[in-house]
């Protein structure tokens, strides 16, 4: 699928999907017109500051005040702007970040696997682009989309040629590419404190394509083969200096945001009896159970024998690497938390989880094997598309962000999860990916009809609905 005919499709996808934000969009407002779990907390402080109270903070609040400022704002910068804040326009204004996911995706996949077909292409993007805990929250006034969109943005930014400032061969692309990227950058961070890991995940990888671009390290090198090539010649200074100097406002960010957890005493803003930091390391095993299963559903059913195969066959050439990858999926095990809210809201899809398989030991614990070759298959392929030096750092922003959180929740792991699958080789072919999209349009479906269609009541007589 080449050229105009290419074209006619992307624009056809795009346009259903815009049809299926607007469609949905009405349904939210018209079946659950009051505010819903965690919106009454966010509209209150948008409607303070639309009051122009910008001294008001609600507590029970978590993460910085983005998403109600850049409402805010809105409502002054519009025209008749005031009727923004009302909840049915304030969720629209994630419509704004929901059309942003394909274009964004479909880019970054396309600078990665420049091989890949458009055919392919196009239905990664539109199998990634509905995820399912990524655009439910499309319709509800909530960070998630924004605090998402915003660093598929920064990743699109910091690929691609190093960002210089200045010299003979800048140019104004490049200075507004770099501006834009820190823009990005605050508006990532604004949205969500953890965003900083991505951050940083951001400027590792355009640093590791800059030091490759200047054969500083060799392409798709390990750690320690970039090690070597780093320290031990002679290339620690040079490094260092270009990184500084390509990435210093970056940089400066993730530093500044760092001293403010010091004295914060953590990342949460209010409500920090129930946001504690712990070591959550099973954390680390579900979202690799999440970032495998729902896309490789054709490896791991149809093709399962062979699967299986290609698994047993990469373990027998690196014993090591799997006994190590045993290891850490059983501790991780080991460390599984029940937080409070996981035990006592029955409105999520992981309340269920832990009722009947995580909270029960001997089904925790035989998970383990699984969680390890699914982890040995993901680690392999990421390897295999970008090198084992990015996989890894894919893998140490996730734990940064994830063990640290007390509560097993879905919508956390959009990043990681989106970030590995545009890493990984796209899934080729209809054969790969025509089952995980029906299986991908029916949990969205479903889960956009149980929550619209089959509220519930509480004991205290308040309605509840089922969602991610």
């Amino acid at each position: 699928m080449k050229g105009a005919r290419g074209g006619r499709w992307a624009a056809l996808l795009f346009a259903g999907y815009c049809a299926s934000l607007g469609a949905l969009h009405g349904l939210f407002s018209r079946e659950v017109g009051e505010p819903y779990m965690d919106e009454p907390f966010h509209l209150g402080q948008t409607l303070s500051y639309c009051a122009g109270r910008w001294g008001e903070w609600d507590s029970k609040l978590t993460t910085f005040a983005g998403l109600h400022a850049s409402a805010a704002f809105l409502s002054r910068l519009l025209p008749a702007g005031e009727g923004l804040c009302e909840l049915t326009r304030l969720r629209a204004l994630n419509l704004l970040p929901a059309l942003a996911t394909p274009p964004l995706i479909l880019t970054v996949l396309r600078r990665y696997h420049p091989e890949a077909s458009s055919e392919d292409l196009l239905a990664n993007t539109a199998l990634l682009s509905l995820l399912p805990t990524h655009f439910f929250f499309h319709f509800l006034y909530y960070t998630d989309s924004a605090a998402t969109v915003s660093i598929l943005l920064l990743l699109m930014l910091m690929d691609g040629p190093p960002m210089r400032l200045g010299g003979k061969n800048a140019g104004a692309h490049s200075l507004s590419r770099r501006v834009a990227s820190v823009v990005a950058s605050i508006a990532a961070l604004a949205y969500r404190q953890t965003n900083a890991v991505w951050i940083m995940f951001s400027v590792g990888m355009a640093a590791v394509q800059t030091l490759e671009g200047k054969a500083i390290i060799p392409r798709r090198s390990s750690l320690w083969q970039a090690l070597d090539s780093i320290l031990f010649r002679g290339s620690f200074t040079r490094s260092l200096l270009l990184i500084a100097s390509l990435y210093a406002e970056h940089l400066l960010l993730v530093v500044i945001f760092a001293i403010f957890v010091v004295f914060n005493g953590g990342v949460a803003i209010g409500d920090t009896s129930n946001h504690v930091m712990s070591f959550h390391a099973a954390q680390l095993v579900y979202v690799v159970a999440y970032a495998s299963v729902p896309f490789d559903l054709v490896a791991f059913s149809l093709r399962l024998p062979a699967t299986l195969l290609e698994i047993g066959h990469g373990i027998a050439r690196a014993p090591l690497q799997a006994a190590v990858a045993l290891a850490i999926a059983s501790v991780a095990v080991l460390f599984t938390n029940a937080h409070p809210f996981l035990l006592a809201d029955n409105r999520h899809l992981t309340f269920y989880l832990w009722r009947h398989i995580l909270s029960h030991p001997a089904r925790r614990w035989g998970l383990t094997p699984v969680y390890t070759m699914l982890g040995l298959r993901l680690r392999s392929r990421l390897a295999q598309s970008q090198g084992s030096l990015r996989a890894l750092g894919l893998v140490l922003a996730t734990a940064l962000v994830l063990v640290p959180t007390p509560l097993l929740e879905l919508r956390y792991m959009n990043i990681p999860v989106l970030i590995a699958r545009i890493l990984s080789p796209p899934l080729s072919g209809p054969r790969e990916w025509a089952l995980p999209m029906l299986v991908t349009f029916a949990l969205n479906i479903m889960a956009m009809a149980i929550f619209l269609g089959r509220p519930f009541v509480w004991a205290d007589g308040t309605i509840a609905r089922f969602m991610w």
